[in-house]
């Protein structure tokens, strides 16, 4: 038998080193020579006892004939049908007794001189009691036993195979995405010659549009409290093809042998085949499925995949674990019930811990619903670690008698790994003192110095904790823009919305000026660049406080390429305080005539002395508009005509654009490969989206989308 180095899976996804020897006591791949011995000794089992328990090797015992005998009888029937060195294996297998072919031979030939018994016909015959005669095997009772023996061990197998393959799957699209990454850098003219109407019609149907529709980033509500968001079709079908895989892999392959010694009843015999089966491929998957959670994850950096992608396939790969533990307990607990083992196999810690695990998991699936994750993100957090803690714990200890928990001690280094880089990240940043503002009654602005080699990239994003009592366990990923005003200093632009801001709103609103100085220590940069530069056109579209990402990705590309590279930049905002914010930005802007900034102003009246409403709904902001609209608008207006004096480089737009439209008339005017990026609300993302598929025909240049925002 060969076994599986668990140590060389640990090193390949992980990188890590685990000091485990799995040659002593770990997983096995079963051949055809491991079955003859074992099938006889059981089927004999099941038939007669020649010996106690306590007796090690009791069919290489000479002394013992009966038993020999019939262990000789046996294995010559093995010979002719099934394995023709089964002779051969026995006799390796009684070393220690140092057992001779003449003596086989020999106590073949005793028991046939004797006669072989046949039990059934025996007079008072007990299996229970030591019997001193040899007994009679008929050839399709050793060939049902080799066989149950076989498709017990044989499933076993394609467990480990099909778990290999449904961890590899994952691996390989990733390493394929990482090469199509990789050429967007290395081979931007090769990206850019696949165009034309068939190359369109592909990413038209298959890779750029939502599943349903145009609804990808924009959430759902189904019933109301029950919000969705579609991936796009390309993440369906990858996701689908490795379902498909799952379901194939736990349902197939199966067989049922007739009679089998080992499980006479074909529902027991099924039942515990499947339980095998989907409990082990469950060990394959764990360490993948904590890996692609966590925030420093190897396979984002070689794929070039957002952070919420691999949170999506998380979510899939934690149902089907679900799932598949399902289907191990009930097929475990169908053959405990059928071989009246349940009651005494239950009151085992290793079950116990077990129904522990698949209990937490479920909570976590269920707690992970959008809903809850949206009313309250970090209390779903600290439940969700919580009980995975429970669930890899129970598991651990669960699979540890079969020597199965050696992808636990994987998943945990993959867990361990994750938390270390993170400590290190935040130590290696240190804790430093920012210059906290709240601005329009909207947008909090961060204000760090940075270590000189802490660089940020265009599109990164980095987590920050706030040294304050009610909130430093906390940390929300922000995207980073290098400070236009300071060297070696970076800016993040937070939203004001619930828990964490909203504190912060609630404490800065009550400080002179609005402003406050607090200790902060920052994880990171994450993310990876994206090939928008590699375009010789592009089109930024941001609303809100998507903003600062594209206008660093923007100003980057104009700083590098000049004005041999037209840039047009949309930014949408509700109100003309909104630029308060991101003032010294916009102006820095005029330096660089490159970019084309456009601003959409929605509601242009609103917003420029009244309280920030963070939980507004659509007939609430319509309302919010009227009264706006009563009241004195003098000061207000003085504002507006003052802030579009001091930007006239920016050109202002007074209403809601319609971006379908928009991208729709980009690509027909542009005269060179067009990269459009866009970070906004989900519906403004979701219709640039829909707009990019629907027309990649009305212009003869590769036309690329780069959805920057992310959402989980």
């Amino acid at each position: 038998m060969v076994s599986l180095n668990i140590p060389i899976y640990t090193l390949l996804s992980l990188f890590l080193v685990s000091t485990v020897d799995a040659s002593k006591d770990g997983y096995q791949i079963y051949h055809a020579d491991d079955f003859p011995v074992q099938a006889c000794t059981g089927v004999i089992g099941k038939t007669a006892t020649f010996f106690g328990s306590d007796v090690k090797n009791g069919f290489c015992d000479v002394k013992n004939q009966p038993a020999l005998g019939t262990m000789a009888e046996c294995i010559e029937m093995m010979m002719k049908y099934k394995n023709k060195d089964s002779r051969k294996l026995f006799l390796a297998s009684c070393k220690k007794s140092k057992l001779t072919q003449d003596e086989y031979f020999a106590a073949l030939q005793n028991a046939t001189d004797f006669g072989f018994v046949n039990t059934t016909a025996e007079k008072g015959f007990n299996k229970t009691e030591i019997y001193d005669k040899p007994i009679l095997l008929t050839q399709m009772k050793v060939d049902r036993a080799y066989d149950a023996v076989a498709t017990r061990w044989y499933n076993y197998n394609y467990a480990q195979w099909f778990g290999i393959a449904l961890m590899c799957y994952w691996f390989g699209v990733l390493f394929i995405s990482g090469a199509i990454n990789l050429c967007y850098f290395l081979f931007p003219g090769f990206i850019k010659s696949f165009k034309g109407k068939l190359v369109n019609t592909f990413r038209l149907y298959f890779t750029l549009p939502a599943l349903f529709g145009k609804t990808h980033v924009h959430h759902k509500a189904i019933f109301k409290h029950v919000f969705v968001m579609f991936p796009t079709r390309l993440e369906s079908i990858i996701v689908f093809g490795w379902f498909a895989m799952a379901l194939i892999m736990c349902c197939t392959n199966y067989v049922h042998v007739v009679p089998n010694y080992i499980w006479p009843d074909r529902s027991n015999e099924l039942g515990r085949k499947v339980a095998d089966r989907t409990g082990q491929i469950v060990m394959w998957l764990m360490p993948p499925l904590v890996l692609f959670t966590g925030r420093n994850n190897f396979m984002q950096w070689i794929s070039g995949w957002p952070y919420a992608r691999f949170v999506y396939i998380h979510k899939w790969i934690s149902r089907i674990v679900f799932f598949m533990s399902i289907a191990h307990a009930v097929g475990m607990t169908y053959n405990g019930k059928k071989l009246g083992k349940y009651e005494s196999r239950f009151l085992e810690p290793y079950v116990r811990w077990g129904t522990v695990s698949i209990a937490c998991m479920g909570i976590m699936c269920f707690q992970s619903l959008m809903y809850f994750r949206r009313n309250n993100y970090e209390l779903f957090i600290l439940i969700h670690v919580l009980m995975a803690v429970f669930a890899i714990g129970g598991l651990w200890i669960h699979a540890r008698p079969q020597h199965f928990h050696y992808f636990m001690i994987a998943t945990v280094s993959v867990w361990v790994f994750d938390r270390v880089i993170r400590i290190a990240r935040l130590a290696s940043f240190g804790l430093r003192t920012a210059q906290v503002q709240l601005i329009a009654n909207e947008t909090v602005k961060v204000t760090v110095p940075r270590p000189a080699w802490w660089v940020p990239f265009p599109g990164c994003h980095a987590f920050i904790h706030f040294m304050r009592p009610t909130c430093f366990w906390q940390s929300h990923p922000f995207t980073i823009v290098d400070s236009v005003a300071e060297t070696r200093t970076i800016t993040f632009y937070l939203k004001v919305k619930g828990g964490m801001t909203h504190g912060l709103y609630q404490y800065l609103s009550k400080q002179p000026s609005q402003t406050a100085s607090i200790k902060v220590s920052v994880e990171g940069p994450y993310g990876n660049p994206v090939a928008i530069n590699r375009f010789e056109s592009s089109v930024f579209i941001a609303g809100g406080n998507g903003v600062p990402g594209l206008y660093y990705e923007a100003t980057s590309i104009a700083k590098r390429f000049g004005e041999s590279r037209p840039i047009k930049f949309y930014w949408v905002i509700r109100h003309y305080r909104s630029l308060d914010w991101f003032y010294q930005e916009l102006q820095k802007l005029q330096d660089l005539p490159s970019i084309k900034p456009i601003v959409y102003v929605t509601q242009p009246h609103i917003g420029l002395t009244e309280p920030i409403e963070t939980n507004i709904t659509d007939d609430e902001l319509e309302q919010e508009e009227e009264q706006e609209k009563k009241s004195d608008t003098y000061e207000k207006e003085d504002y507006i005509v003052k802030r579009r004096k001091q930007m006239s480089h920016v050109e202002f737009r007074e209403y809601r654009p319609d971006f379908y439209k928009i991208v729709a008339d980009e690509i027909k005017e542009t005269v060179t490969p067009l990269a459009i990026a866009s970070c906004a609300h989900g519906s403004m993302v979701d219709d640039v989206r829909k707009s990019v598929a629907d027309h990649l025909n009305d212009s003869q240049y590769r036309i690329e989308l780069f959805e920057q925002i992310q959402g989980w």
